[in-house]
């Protein structure tokens, strides 16, 4: 205890000092004025105010030890009452650890994701510079590598530039074969990020350039588990995609760019030859650039937006569509959530203010029991200051169990909310505890005290003192004090309304994404990926021998109806985009954007893909045969309106041979199933020299039953050939949904919560009603009620409370649900029937609610009411 009163005393002795060093001044003067300014009245007047200073230092302590006495008096009697109320207090603690536990658990979520800076020197001075393709439905669409050149060479406002292109590569060598996610950099990245190795060297200028040595940075988590974390590992080599890489450098522990996956980079140089860098046709590189100091994003647009026009000028045929704008490199990771997180975090919210109104009526009811206590007390001499003080150091200490009980359910979430973490920022964001989520658990706990705990408190510290003291024992309660607690079921009802009806658009919008037809049959449809080496499959003859080689043993498999390569399956992978120009009378028309795919024979019909005219793509479009493809419905009408497209002419490339339309295929969801499907055509894998990976195979029945053998015939035709990525179409489908199927049951989750604690709310109004009003129940039904008047008498009283709480939530609702309209697909934010399902179901449950506490007032005995207390 002497510490406490030395931690009291330190607490204010900055304000002591100076106001004793002014008072001692002052009392100086007068005294040594008083005694005629001599040596022996200052020397008076100095010992007189010590013994002054000594009796106020004691009497400052004396007080700071009585406060504290009075504070740890109030503390161990808070913990006296709860523990003598345990059902009240498991309730309360509950209800709090729900509402404090969901708002801590999204915190958490927009801590890790929204809050932290990117892991780099100056984030602010990072963006990405984007193609602006609008017109082909594209906004922020990758960029050409040779837009991305004359941006370089042109840009006033860039300090460093750089392009990353995603890929993948086979791992082999020392260790186990394996795929492992990688990307082709050019130097400018990483200057641009300001990132160095940890160990070795950065990718320099000499190695960007075409024909350079070929040379890979390892990501810290691969030096670690393929090298053993081994310090000489610089200068070494390994072996990827069967070509010999030299190790330049390992990279620090927390780079992760552009996702948690990537294992390594590679350079450009070694990927790209000059003809690559003139490439104007190929849009897939990020760009990442960093502004020089006092640039701001606006300038750089306006400069980048300049050097796009000149080049739109310059290239007609490439680039008299294609605009550029430069973006926040923060807003790549973050603007596909940020709407998302602050409505869950709204949602919790809520969740809270309905804990708060439950906890608080939980009080007004036991307040109204203890009221003949605090009239006691007041008696005594208690002011209402300290029926107030002990009532807050109750609700501090609910609210400080129920903050600890709901920060560990928040900690338990964060295996599933780590699910809602978008793929392009799960390598800069991580959930974890953190200072900033205990600092919010602990002003969340200490907020809700006084929300939930200061009405009750007031309204407790004003008590009828006669009628308390003469109704000793009795549970009476004031008008007014009923009318709160009305108020305040009422109002969680109509939170949970709300929820309610958020929750149920967002499972009707999923209902309708799901339920889209994407355009092909799904059923009994496996999927895969067999990523081929560039290095071992560049030859194109030898390339389309092993595709030849494994369709052809698959199909020989019991149970497979057809098989078919294509660039990427569909939905995972969503298509390149090339320009093309139509045949007109004068050569080419104007060049527009699509996206295309590669495909062998049997593809188109092993997807399901209705043909509409002409034919399907099959062994006579050979690479000496004449260049052919199919387009989709949408290409049809973009390229030629209100004309037959079979037998029209197109070119890819301004010199490149004329292509031949031979056929239209209905349209397919490719890029995602609430997308609209844009123009699109399909080329014969042995006329184009891409690589195609994605293999689809039609079976019989459960196409996962097949993928071990699938596997095997594989690694007949090459031993070393990666499978990845082993999936039925269904299971694509359902990863396709996966972010709105977890906002759906986050959501849902959260109403029903709220629905629970709304219903709670209302029986505990009318159980305390009951007790109540039990003498007078008795009276009733000595006087002839029967037992169904009592029961709906209680239960029209619960389901007025009810009807007054959803109608306001209905009218809430109206309005706040237009808040998430952009994130519903196939329903209105006004939706009737979502609307007046929400309505019954809440009656219907405020009605059981309002039953168990009817059900027994019907069974109170007469002659025990009249004697009741």
């Amino acid at each position: 205890m002497r510490l406490w009163r030395k931690l009291m005393f330190l607490f204010q002795r900055r304000r002591f000092d100076r106001e004793l060093a002014e008072e001692m001044q002052h009392h100086l003067d007068l005294k040594a004025q008083a005694g005629g300014g001599t040596e022996e009245a200052r020397y008076a007047a100095q010992r007189q105010f010590g013994n002054t200073l000594l009796l106020r230092e004691i009497s400052r302590e004396t007080w700071g030890w009585r406060w504290m006495e009075t504070l740890i008096q109030d503390v161990k009697y808070g913990f006296r009452i709860l523990r003598k109320n345990p059902g009240f207090t498991t309730v309360a603690v509950v209800a709090l650890a729900l509402g404090i536990g969901a708002n801590t658990a999204i915190f958490s979520l927009m801590n890790g994701v929204l809050l932290p800076p990117l892991p780099f020197p100056d984030p602010e001075r990072l963006v990405l510079v984007w193609e602006e393709t609008s017109i082909f439905g594209l906004r922020d669409s990758p960029a050409s590598m040779g837009n991305f050149m004359e941006w370089r060479a042109r840009n006033r406002v860039f300090q460093d530039m750089g392009t990353l292109d995603n890929s993948s590569y086979q791992l082999t060598g020392d260790g186990t074969p394996e795929q492992v996610n990688g990307a082709i950099i050019m130097a400018g990245f990483l200057h641009a990020l300001g990132v160095q190795p940890l160990l070795g060297r950065a990718f320099t200028g000499q190695d960007d350039q075409p024909g350079a040595a070929k040379s890979v940075l390892l990501s810290h988590s691969l030096w670690q588990q393929r090298f053993g974390g081994d310090r000489d590992v610089v200068g070494r080599t390994m072996i990827l995609d069967n070509e010999r890489y030299t190790i330049a450098g390992v990279m620090p522990a927390n780079f992760r760019f552009p996702d948690a996956l990537t294992a390594l980079w590679t350079n450009a140089g070694a990927a790209y030859s000059a003809r690559d860098y003139a490439n104007r046709g190929r849009h897939d590189f990020l760009v990442a650039a960093r502004l020089r100091p006092g640039v701001s994003v606006e300038r750089a647009n306006q400069d980048i937006k300049a050097i796009a026009a000149q080049l739109a000028r310059e290239y007609p045929n490439d680039s008299v569509k294609v605009g550029a704008f430069v973006a926040p490199m923060r807003e790549h990771f973050v603007s596909e959530v940020r709407e998302v997180y602050y409505i869950l975090f709204g949602t919790a919210g809520f969740i809270l203010l309905i804990a708060c109104a439950n906890v608080a009526n939980l009080l007004l009811s036991r307040a109204a029991n203890r009221s003949r206590e605090f009239a006691v007390r007041m008696a005594l001499g208690a002011g209402r200051g300290n029926i107030v003080r002990q009532l807050l150091v109750e609700n501090l200490q609910l609210s400080g169990i129920g903050g600890g009980l709901g920060l560990l359910l928040a900690t338990q979430s964060f295996g599933f909310l780590k699910k809602l973490i978008p793929e392009s920022a799960s390598g800069i964001a991580a959930i974890q505890l953190d200072w900033r989520v205990l600092a919010f658990t602990l002003m969340a706990a200490s907020a809700t005290a006084f929300l939930f705990g200061l009405a009750p408190a007031l309204e407790s510290a004003r008590p009828d003192l006669n009628y308390a003291l003469k109704k000793a024992g009795t549970r009476g309660s004031s008008g007014q004090r009923a009318r709160l607690r009305d108020i305040l079921a009422a109002s969680e009802v109509a939170l949970a309304v709300v929820l309610l009806i958020g929750a149920g658009l967002m499972i009707r919008t999923f209902a309708a994404v799901r339920g889209i037809d994407p355009g092909f049959r799904t059923r009994n449809l496996l999927t895969l990926s067999t990523p081929l080496a560039w290095q071992k499959y560049g030859d194109r003859a030898k390339r389309n021998a092993f595709y030849e080689q494994v369709i052809e043993r698959i199909q020989a498999l019991p149970g497979v109806i057809s098989a078919g390569y294509t660039t990427g399956v569909p939905l995972v992978f969503k298509g390149y985009i090339s320009s093309i120009a139509p045949e007109t009378a004068g050569g080419t028309g104007n060049w527009g954007e699509t996206r295309f795919r590669l495909v062998t024979p049997r593809y188109l019909q092993t997807l399901g893909a209705p043909l509409r005219r002409g034919r399907y793509l099959d062994e006579r479009d050979t690479a000496t045969a004449p260049q052919v493809a199919l387009v989709n419905e949408t290409m049809a009408r973009r390229f030629w309106a209100g004309q037959e497209a079979i037998g029209k002419r197109f070119k890819n490339e301004q010199d490149g041979p004329w292509i031949t339309v031979v056929g239209v295929v209905g349209d397919i969801h490719q890029v995602g199933l609430d997308t609209a499907s844009q123009p699109e055509m399909y080329r014969p894998y042995q006329q184009e020299g891409n690589l195609a990976s994605g293999l689809l195979i039609r079976t019989v029945g459960d196409p996962l039953t097949i993928a071990a053998a699938v596997r095997r015939e594989i690694w007949t035709v090459d031993r070393d050939q990666p499978v990845i990525d082993v999936a039925s179409m269904e299971q694509v489908l359902d990863r396709e949904v996966g972010q709105r199927r977890l906002q759906m049951l986050l959501l849902g989750a959260f109403a029903a919560v709220a629905l629970a604690l709304a219903s709670l709310g209302i029986y505990g109004v009318l159980s305390y009603l009951v007790s109540f009003r039990t003498q007078e129940i008795g009276v009733r039904m000595a006087l002839g009620a029967r037992g169904s008047d009592i029961l709906r008498a209680v239960v029209m009283c619960g389901l007025w409370i009810s009807a007054v709480g959803i109608g306001v939530g209905l009218a809430a609702a109206l309005a706040l649900t237009r808040l998430i309209s952009h994130l519903l697909f196939g329903v209105t934010p006004a939706d009737a029937a979502t609307y007046a399902a929400v309505a019954i179901f809440g009656l219907a449950v405020s009605a059981m609610a309002s039953y168990i506490p009817a059900r027994r007032a019907t069974r109170i005995d007469p002659m025990e009411a009249l004697r009741y207390e």
